[in-house]
């Protein structure tokens, strides 16, 4: 049986850490304790339906997105296998656009320092 908790979580803290958040921020921005995100993050406690509302303002998400459960946590070796897989298979075309959008990327991280806009 799948936990739902647990699940929800995970991807609270997959969103949080795409978003380029501390747990101390998203706490101030959703005005919860630090200890409370990160119960929720553990899937030891399910938060209220007033937080998930703020969550799904904060991070900018759809409600949907923390209910989709079809993702799939990848290690750190296991996305550059992915990726080289990727870049294996293009062409030229292709690798030119996957440079533009990484060099855009990380353009973009420096401008904004990873903060939700």
């Amino acid at each position: 049986m799948v936990d739902v908790t647990k699940i929800f979580g995970k991807r609270l803290q997959q969103i949080r850490k795409m978003r380029g958040l501390t747990q101390a921020e998203l706490a101030e921005l959703v005005n919860l304790e630090v200890s409370t995100i990160s119960r929720i993050e553990k899937g030891t406690q399910y938060p209220k339906p007033e937080n998930v509302n703020k969550f799904v303002e904060i991070l900018n998400v759809e409600l949907k997105d923390f209910y989709t459960f079809t993702f799939v946590e990848k290690s750190r070796e296991e996305l550059i296998k992915s990726i080289h897989s990727i870049i294996e298979k293009s062409t030229m075309k292709d690798l030119q656009f996957y440079d533009r959008m990484m060099q855009l990327h990380v353009i973009y991280k420096s401008h904004y320092k990873g903060k939700v806009l």
